[in-house]
């Protein structure tokens, strides 16, 4: 390639994408002329993250198969018998069908070609004074700050698809835990030594984040349009846009999820309850808002459904074309139009005793499909239809506030604190329109199993279902009778290109 090919697409660093993983860190003379053209100034950096973004937002990763698509499939979020081909025997843990063979190495794939810049981006900005960035310390460790967090997001997601589940008691080798451009022969780690650099990748993030969060861009993170692009209103900045809309990039506060997160999922609950607290404790003063009721279902009309409920969102990806994507999918001719409906038996069991909340009766079945709104094309002409439309399709949700509450929930029942666990998720039920109360004399096993369903309700469709139940090595919940899960169900074996590489 020449030298003004590279000056085409300095939004990526292309060789990354044309690669096979095990080939994904080689180097060549050329690459060397596109890192000096990308990263000769701050502005070429600033196009670099956004390149990160923008993979992180593909089909690939977030835009379809770490959201909606085989994630939620693998869930059992949908009817198996409407689940796109690409995903139905991933849906069925059926792992050595070539369908799933591809779809897991179509994650792999992308996740690492993600990862291989974004470790570009952390050493050209590690070799820069202060003085090269045009806001000084503030953004070089604001990017440096967004670059940590992702790298141990997509390592922890992978170690989430391909291994078991620390409940199980695996020990063994995990993934590759890659940390430098180029590492012409990345080696798979074991999962102690993978946990140790997710987290504290995530630290660092959080270290090197949190005065950007809290202080330089105090201002943009409490405002909903300041967090979340809206085209209709947002918070200009002097510095522009690259400061803006910080819910929609890697944060502060998207890191200390993380990290509860990353704990919950080891089962070390007391660190769990403690990041997720600090998340928590900031949407109690307002910096994070509920959804109105208005537009969560209160009102009949679902032209008001917020679908993304985009106050609530701590990390969101987008992707301009996310209404295109799922439309392909979805009313093209053939059996195609059945794909991704919802069973109204399984909401019902679902939303037994709760058939008022929002989560059933603002989002589901709302043209007659049996499908859930989140990721649908509004298919009004209100002025309300289309804002929402312009302004929330895109949005790619990856984590809200609720999933906080959900963890002290949790942390706070299994340490015998069942009064303080039940006063959160009142809190949270009477915020998506559950009228009954829970009681104080509840169990703690009572209350995790209720905690359980209303996870599965909060996180329809958008690729968490299946992380739960494999935390916590339960069967999946089927609405009639659960999926009986073998050890093998759990974690999709390595892609073949990878174990004949790394073996």
């Amino acid at each position: 390639m020449q030298i003004k090919h590279f000056r085409k697409l300095l939004f990526l660093l292309p060789v990354l994408l044309t690669m096979s993983c095990k080939k994904f860190l080689d180097v060549t003379s050329s690459n060397q002329v596109l890192e000096e053209t990308m990263f000769k100034d701050g502005e070429g950096i600033r196009v670099a993250v956004n390149g990160v973004y923008k993979l992180l937002s593909t089909t690939d990763l977030y835009g379809r198969n770490l959201s909606y698509g085989v994630l939620s499939a693998m869930g059992c979020n949908y009817d198996i018998n409407y689940v796109p081909y690409d995903s139905r025997e991933a849906g069925r843990y059926n792992w050595e069908e070539s369908s799933a063979r591809e779809s897991m190495e179509e994650i792999w794939q992308s996740a690492y070609k993600t990862l291989a810049n974004c470790n570009n981006v952390i050493q050209a900005v590690e070799s820069k004074d202060s003085s090269f960035f045009a806001e000084s310390a503030n953004e070089k460790n604001m990017i440096l700050g967004e670059m940590y967090g992702i790298r141990a997001m997509i390592h922890f997601d992978l170690l989430r698809i391909f291994c078991p589940a620390p409940v199980t008691g695996y020990a063994g080798e995990a993934i590759p835990y890659v940390t430098k451009y180029p590492d012409p022969q990345p080696v798979r780690v074991n999962m102690a030594t993978a946990f140790a650099h997710i987290i504290e990748d995530l630290k660092q993030s959080t270290s090197l984040l949190g005065n950007i969060d809290t202080v330089y861009l105090r201002r943009v993170m409490t405002s909903s349009v300041g967090r979340i692009r809206n085209p209709g209103s947002w918070i200009p900045l002097p510095q522009g846009d690259f400061f803006n809309f910080r819910a929609q990039r890697m944060n502060y506060f998207a890191a200390t999820g993380l990290l509860a997160r990353v704990y919950m999922y080891k089962g070390e609950y007391e660190p769990a309850a403690r990041y997720a607290k600090i998340v928590y404790d900031i949407q109690k003063r307002n910096w994070f808002t509920w959804t109105s009721s208005i537009y969560q279902g209160q009102i009949t009309d679902v032209d008001y459904i917020y679908p993304k409920r985009p106050e609530e969102l701590v990390l969101s990806f987008a992707n301009t074309q996310s209404y295109n994507i799922y439309d392909n999918q979805t009313i093209s001719s053939g059996i195609a139009n059945q794909n991704f409906r919802i069973p109204s038996a399984y909401m019902n069991k679902l939303f037994e005793g709760d058939l008022d909340d929002y989560r059933l009766v603002g989002w589901y079945n709302r043209y007659g499909d049996q499908r859930y709104i989140t990721w649908m094309r509004p298919k009004g002409t209100s002025y309300n239809a289309t804002s929402t439309a312009a302004w929330q399709g895109p949005l790619l949700p990856v984590m809200r506030f609720t999933e906080m509450y959900h963890i002290l929930i949790e942390c706070y029942a299994r340490q015998g604190k069942v009064v303080d666990a039940v006063a959160i998720f009142n809190t949270l039920r009477t915020n998506r329109g559950a009228k009954v109360k829970i009681n104080d004399n509840i169990s703690p096993e009572g209350l995790i199993n209720k905690l359980v369903i209303d996870i599965v309700r909060e996180n329809l469709t958008e690729g968490q279902t299946f992380f739960l139940f494999k935390r916590l090595n339960r069967n999946i919940f089927n609405g009639d009778t659960d999926i009986i899960m073998a050890p093998k169900d759990w974690y999709a074996p390595l892609p073949l290109s990878e174990t004949a590489y790394l073996l």
